[in-house]
């Protein structure tokens, strides 16, 4: 049995006053971020790093969390319009005191469309799915305490400091904690897609780099760790495994022989003696997929197709080795090859069709941001959060 918040609070009536009037200052403060961006902020790009908006949200934080923060909504099924259930009056005043619903929170036991909406908007700005359902996921969220987005605001300023205070005209940013790129131009987002990126013991890292060129059809060289730790155990179990991924094997770099697979005794190889390299052959199987996009990096990462389409419909996409899938790669190398022969839908996938593997300069290379952030003030002032995937933000001092 889930206990009821109390009716009275003592002293009742100058409590639930204060209450509701910090909730509606709380509201009109938050829909004063917009304005604050876009009258101080360097007129730049990106809108992830708008340290004015930035600096407003995390003083709006402070201030909830010096009045107690926000209530824990209790545990139990999905809530969702048309229930009637004794935890609505907790999740309503929990969707008060981040303004996601207009105040004043009331009593009522009714999940209505209102409380729908409001669910929908904290959903949005988290990330979630917005489906207005108070399932697990959206639970855990809402009970992520004050303290926590504090630590998240704090840690997204100052990550902010060493990125250009201009970004170019035309850029593309990779949030990590997002799973989304998105290309600029003048400051407006023209492409938009989602991404997959590293995994936790993999992570995608944060940096800076210029997309000079793409490859259509690309060969997927296997890096060592992945041939060793990844791809021997399989091949150990079923060396067929190398056939069905098209998979062929060589021994050096430079000069390099193949191998017939049936000559080597894979049983006895090892992450630590495996003399070999794997390289796979373009086709709709290969682990890069189409088209890949190149700009030179200390960590080799490149953005990239997959053939494993299906990941993107995940909500949480931690699953690549280090670099960045795409979801619309296609788009993506029709815009960066405007003025040359590649420069429609059609032209590049009857390059691709023809199954051979083609190097293309991009005339205008674009500058690459790939960056970590779990919260940011949007173009619109609204307060985005995501989930800190790889444990990166620091602890408040």
């Amino acid at each position: 049995m889930v206990a009821r918040p109390k009716k009275s609070l003592p002293p009742m009536p100058i409590a639930l006053k204060l209450f509701r009037f910090f909730c509606w200052a709380l509201i009109v403060a938050l829909l004063s971020v917009p304005a604050i961006a876009a009258s101080e902020a360097t007129p730049a790009t990106g809108a992830l790093c708008v340290l004015p908006a930035l600096e407003h949200a995390l003083t709006q934080y402070r201030q909830l969390a010096a009045q107690g923060g926000w209530p824990q909504v209790p545990g139990g099924p999905a809530l969702r319009e048309g229930d009637n259930n004794e935890r609505i009056p907790f999740l309503r005043q929990r969707l008060v005191a981040s303004a996601d619903l207009a105040g004043p929170a009331g009593q009522g036991d009714h999940f209505d469309g209102i409380l729908k909406e409001a669910v929908q908007r904290f959903q949005a700005r988290h990330g979630l799915p917005a489906d207005g359902v108070v399932g697990a996921g959206t639970l855990t969220e809402l009970n992520v305490p004050v303290s926590e987005r504090i630590r998240q605001l704090a840690a997204s300023l100052e990550r902010c400091q060493p990125l250009p205070p201009v970004l170019e005209r035309r850029h593309i940013l990779v949030n990590i904690a997002d799973f989304t790129l998105k290309l600029y131009e003048d400051g407006k987002p023209v492409l938009s897609m989602p991404v997959i990126v590293g995994k936790t013991y993999r992570q995608t890292p944060v940096f800076n780099g210029r997309i000079s060129s793409l490859v259509i059809n690309p060969t997927w060289e296997v890096p060592h760790s992945i041939a060793t730790k990844d791809l021997l155990p399989k091949i150990k179990k079923n060396p067929g495994y190398l056939g069905q991924l098209h998979l062929r094997v060589f021994q050096g770099w430079k000069g390099a022989t193949e191998i017939d697979p049936a000559t080597i005794n894979w049983a006895s190889l090892s992450q630590a003696h495996f003399p070999y390299r794997l390289r796979q052959d373009p086709g709709p199987a290969n682990a890069l997929g189409r088209i890949k996009f190149l700009f030179p990096n200390p960590y080799d990462v490149y953005l990239h197709d997959t053939p494993a389409r299906e990941l993107f419909q995940k909500d949480s996409r931690t699953f690549s080795s280090g670099c960045i899938r795409i979801a619309k790669p296609l788009d993506l190398a029709v815009y960066l090859l405007q003025g040359t022969k590649l420069n429609s839908m059609d032209a590049l996938t009857a390059a691709i069709s023809r199954e051979k593997t083609q190097s293309v300069a991009i005339p205008s290379p674009i500058a690459v941001h790939i960056v970590y952030m779990t919260a940011w003030v949007d173009s619109e002032g609204i307060i985005q959060f995501r989930s800190d995937i790889y444990n990166r933000d620091p602890a408040l001092q």
